[in-house]
C-alpha cells in the first residue's frame, strides 16, 4: 500500500509541475527584437512601452517569466498577489526596481493590501496611450487581490457578501457575478479603464469551461451578465435580510450598461486544468498504468462527489475482479459517472479498458478535475478536497472498494497547494481507514458532519495520510485520482 500512495502522489505532482506559470508564459510569449509574439497569433512592435499588472496566485512568477522575456522593454509593473508568496522567491534587483509588489487577501479574503495595488494599478492604467503596451496577468485569486468597491461600498460589505454566498455553496460563477456588480474594475471594467492603449491578457484559468468573463471576475472581457444576475443569486440562497444594506441597494438596483469597444484588447487562455489533467494522465501512462482521464467539468456539493467517487471505486474494481455481471455494472457505472460530469459516451471506452485491465492484470489510474463546493453547516476547519476524501472514507467504510485481489487508493488536492484556509492541499485514503480511525479514538462521521476534515486527517495517524505541499504557485482548480493496484501482478505482463 505504501507504494500505491507515492504513486498517487507523484502523478498529482505531475500534474502540479506541468501548470507552472513561468513555463506556461514562456510556451505563450517570446520577443525578437522590438516585436513580442503570442501564441504565435498575434504580433506587437514594441519600443520600452510596455507596462505590466497582475493579480493571483500564480502572478509572481507569471511576471518573473515576463521579466525575462520582455524586461529591456517594461517601463513598470504592478502586481499584487497573496500573502506570503514572496518569501518563496529569490528576486532579481533588476525586476525589484521595475515592479511593485503587494501581498494580501489572506485566506483569499480581499484586504487594504488588495485595496492599495488596485487603486495604484487603476491609475497607472487609466494613464496610458494609444502607443503603449498593457500586459494584464490573471490566475485564480485574482478576484480577491484586485479590490475596489463600487462608491458607497465598503470592504467590509464585501467580505461579508462574499463570506455569507461562500458558505452558503455558492459556486465560483456565481460569486464572481456577484463580485462583478460590485466592482468598479472587474467585468471589463479594467479594459475600459487601458483604452485606448494595446491591451493582452494572458489568463491562467480556475473556473470550469475556462468561461474568461468568469476567471478572476473578467476584468478585461466584456460583461454579459443580466443586470439583475447578481440580486438572482442572493435570492436562490435566501440572503436578502442578511446583506449589508448598501450591497443589497447595489444588487438590486439595474443602471444601463456602458457600450464601449473591446477592439483594443486580446485574451489569451494560456493554461487550465485540462492541462495539468493530461499530464498526470502521461505520468501515470509512463510508470505503467492504463489511464483515462474522466472530466475536467467535476463540480457539487464535496461531500456529494466523494461518495461518487466511492460509487465508481466499488463499481470499476468489481469489473477489474469479475469478468461476469458487466451488464450490470456498466449500467450502475454510466449513472455515477454522469454524476461527475463524465461524458455518457466516454463510458463504453471506459468499459473496455477496464476489460483490458482484468485481462492483463495491468493496474488502473481514472483522473478527474475541477472545483467543488463545501456548504458549511458546522464550525471545523477544512477545505473542499479534505471534505471529499473524508467523505469517500465513510462512504467506503461499510462497502469497501479494495477486493482480496484489488486495492483502490483515492486522492483529492488543490493545485495551488491551499485547501481552504488550511495548510494543506488536499488528502488521500484508501480501504480501512475508518475502523482504524475509530480504534484511534475519532469518529470520521462526527469530523465530516462538523466540516472538520482538516482536524481528522491532522491527528489520524499523525497526519500521514494528509497531502501538505505548500503553496505551489499556481491553481488550476483540483485534481482527483483513483487508482486500482492488482497486490499480485504478472509483472511480465
Amino acid at each position: 500500500m505504501v507504494n500505491v500512495m507515492n504513486e498517487i502522489r507523484l502523478i498529482y505532482k505531475a500534474a502540479v509541475d506541468a501548470v507552472k506559470p513561468g513555463q506556461l508564459v514562456n510556451q505563450a510569449v517570446r520577443c525578437l527584437g522590438n516585436v513580442v509574439t503570442i501564441k504565435e497569433e498575434l504580433e506587437i512592435e514594441v519600443d520600452k512601452n510596455c507596462h505590466v499588472i497582475g493579480f493571483g496566485k500564480a502572478v509572481l512568477a507569471m511576471a518573473l517569466q515576463m521579466d525575462t522575456i520582455i524586461g529591456h522593454h517594461t517601463m513598470k509593473g504592478i502586481i499584487s498577489i497573496p500573502h506570503g508568496v514572496m518569501s518563496q522567491y529569490s528576486l532579481p534587483d533588476q525586476f525589484l526596481k521595475r515592479y511593485t509588489i503587494y501581498e494580501g487577501a489572506v485566506n483569499n479574503i480581499p484586504d487594504e493590501e488588495s485595496l492599495k495595488a488596485t487603486k495604484e494599478i487603476e491609475e497607472m492604467v487609466s494613464n496610458l496611450k494609444d502607443c503603449d503596451v498593457l500586459f494584464v496577468l490573471i490566475s485564480g485569486g485574482g478576484s480577491a487581490l484586485l479590490a475596489s468597491p463600487v462608491d458607497d461600498l465598503t470592504l467590509d460589505d464585501k467580505q461579508k457578501t462574499i463570506q455569507l454566498l461562500s458558505k452558503s455553496g455558492a459556486n465560483i460563477q456565481e460569486l464572481n457575478s456577484v463580485r462583478k456588480k460590485l466592482s468598479r474594475i472587474k467585468g471589463g471594467k479594467l479594459a475600459q479603464l487601458s483604452y485606448p492603449a494595446t491591451t493582452v491578457a494572458l489568463i491562467l484559468s480556475d473556473v470550469i469551461g475556462n468561461p474568461l468573463d468568469v476567471i478572476a471576475s473578467g476584468p478585461t472581457v466584456e460583461n454579459k451578465d443580466p443586470q439583475n444576475r447578481g440580486w438572482n443569486i442572493i435570492q436562490k440562497y435566501q440572503l436578502e435580510n442578511q446583506l449589508p444594506v448598501k450591497v443589497a441597494k447595489c444588487l438590486s438596483f439595474t443602471s444601463p450598461r456602458n457600450e464601449i469597444s473591446f477592439d483594443h484588447v486580446r485574451n489569451y487562455l494560456i493554461g487550465s486544468n485540462l492541462t495539468a489533467l493530461q499530464a498526470a494522465e502521461a505520468h501515470a501512462t509512463q510508470i505503467g498504468f492504463v489511464t483515462a482521464v474522466l472530466s475536467d467539468h467535476i463540480q457539487g456539493e464535496a461531500k456529494e462527489i466523494g461518495k461518487n467517487f466511492a460509487q465508481i471505486a466499488r463499481i470499476v474494481a468489481q469489473m477489474m475482479a469479475k469478468s461476469n455481471d458487466q451488464h450490470k455494472h456498466m449500467e450502475a457505472l454510466s449513472v455515477a459517472a454522469e454524476n461527475l460530469n463524465v461524458d455518457p459516451r466516454f463510458c463504453c471506452t471506459l468499459e473496455r479498458l477496464i476489460r483490458g485491465c482484468f485481462n492483463t492484470r495491468k493496474n488502473l489510474c481514472l483522473i478527474g478535475g475541477g472545483e467543488t463546493t463545501v456548504s458549511v453547516r458546522g464550525s471545523g476547519l477544512g477545505g473542499r478536497n479534505q471534505e471529499m476524501v473524508l467523505s469517500y472514507l465513510v462512504e467506503t467504510a461499510e462497502n469497501p472498494a479494495s477486493l482480496d485481489e484489488l486495492e483502490v487508493v483515492f486522492l483529492s488536492a488543490g493545485t495551488d497547494g491551499i485547501d481552504g484556509p488550511t495548510a494543506a492541499a488536499g488528502a488521500t485514503t484508501c480501504d480501512g481507514l475508518f475502523k482504524e480511525a475509530q480504534a484511534q479514538g475519532l469518529d470520521p462521521i462526527t469530523y465530516l458532519d462538523n466540516n472538520d476534515s482538516y482536524n481528522f486527517f491532522h491527528l489520524f495517524q499523525q497526519g500521514n495520510y494528509h497531502l501538505i505541499t505548500g503553496p505551489s504557485g499556481t491553481n488550476v482548480m483540483d485534481i482527483h485520482i483513483l487508482c486500482f493496484n492488482w497486490k499480485q501482478r504478472n509483472v511480465s505482463l
